[in-house]
């Protein structure tokens, strides 16, 4: 959750601590923090690798700042979940907040596009199916996970883009950073400010309306667009015109960007795209269940071989993903659907 002037800092070691983790090196660095990855060390030999995101110090007298730092810490710190960043502390160094959170070799979806509109391709059907499903499936479990009263959680992620959905070598798909997310309630649901990417929200989000999860649907929804096209759906010059297209202009179909784009996969971008949240798929794990079934009747491989493949042959040897570094634009402009399963 590192703001969007933020870059990637040089690969070269660090030789100090944050608390009690050995630093390796700086991953990246920006306008409200650093993120580095680092290593725990214990009793007989105990080691693992960590990646430590560290909020400046001069924003700890920022509310709003140190209220999304910690909102991430303290909402992932109770959603245990294959596909979601496990958050492991958090706590106070130099004046500042860190988060120690799951280390993941790999990229992100967003790296991916990048790859692959460089390329001049889109993802193969079968992966990009199988992200879709991952994310489903976290979706899922943070709005329904019981709380310790037993009552469904029903967090909002309200940040589902690109940058955020973690891809590791290992083919294992990862949701992170949950710094604007909320519980359902009257309070946390409707404000007077947009949060979350534009180009990646909701209708309701941009009208600062009470959401629900399927406001992390439509973001989704945007998310398979582009991951199945190889375009950028909203990508426009300026936040006022993301907002407008977001709004105002028809919804492309992917057919109309691919010719021989999958009907059966179509309608389930389309109905996740719908502006009208009633007639989105009233669940994630329901758009995970058809998703699942369009990838059986097709034949695409869904699995997570299929997915480490790719990511192992677009993704540069030993990086780190660790959620959003920046803008989450790509390159766009391509003709043909990669329809490799």
């Amino acid at each position: 959750m590192l703001s969007s002037t933020q870059r990637r800092a040089p690969t070269s070691s660090v030789s100090h601590a944050i608390g009690n983790y050995e630093v390796v090196r700086k991953l990246a660095t920006g306008g409200m923090g650093e993120v580095y990855l680092a290593k725990q060390r214990g009793p007989v030999a105990f080691s693992r690798d960590v990646v430590l995101k560290k909020l400046h110090a001069r924003y700890t007298d920022d509310a709003q700042f140190v209220g999304m730092f910690l909102n991430e810490a303290q909402l992932s710190a109770n959603l245990t979940h294959p596909n979601i960043i496990h958050i492991y502390e958090l706590f106070e160094h130099g004046g500042g907040y860190v988060i120690a959170m799951e280390y993941v070799r790999g990229g992100t979806v967003l790296s991916l596009l990048r790859a692959c509109a460089a390329a001049g391709t889109a993802l193969p059907m079968g992966p990009a199916v199988r992200i879709a499903i991952a994310v489903c499936e976290a979706l899922h479990y943070a709005y329904n996970a019981p709380d310790n009263q037993g009552n469904p959680r029903k967090v909002i992620h309200r940040d589902i883009s690109p940058s955020n959905v973690l891809l590791g070598y290992d083919g294992h798909v990862k949701l992170a950073d949950f710094g604007v997310a909320k519980a359902l309630d009257i309070n946390a649901t409707r404000g007077t400010s947009i949060k979350g990417k534009y180009g990646y929200l909701s209708p309701e989000q941009v009208r600062c309306q009470p959401l629900d999860q399927r406001s992390d649907i439509f973001a989704l929804g945007i998310v398979l667009w582009e991951m199945t096209t190889g375009h950028a759906l909203f990508k426009r010059e300026n936040e006022a015109g993301m907002v407008y297209a977001l709004i105002q202009e028809q919804i492309p179909a992917p057919s109309e960007r691919i010719s021989d784009y999958p009907p059966e996969l179509e309608a389930i971008v389309m109905k996740a795209l719908a502006r009208a949240r009633d007639d989105r798929y009233e669940s994630a794990l329901e758009m995970a269940n058809e998703l699942r079934r369009v990838a059986h009747d097709n034949g695409w491989d869904i699995e997570a071989p299929a997915l480490a493949e790719l990511v192992r042959e677009t993704v540069p040897d030993d990086q780190v993903a660790f959620g959003r570094i920046g803008s989450d634009r790509f390159s766009s402009g391509l003709g043909k659907v990669r329809t490799t399963t």
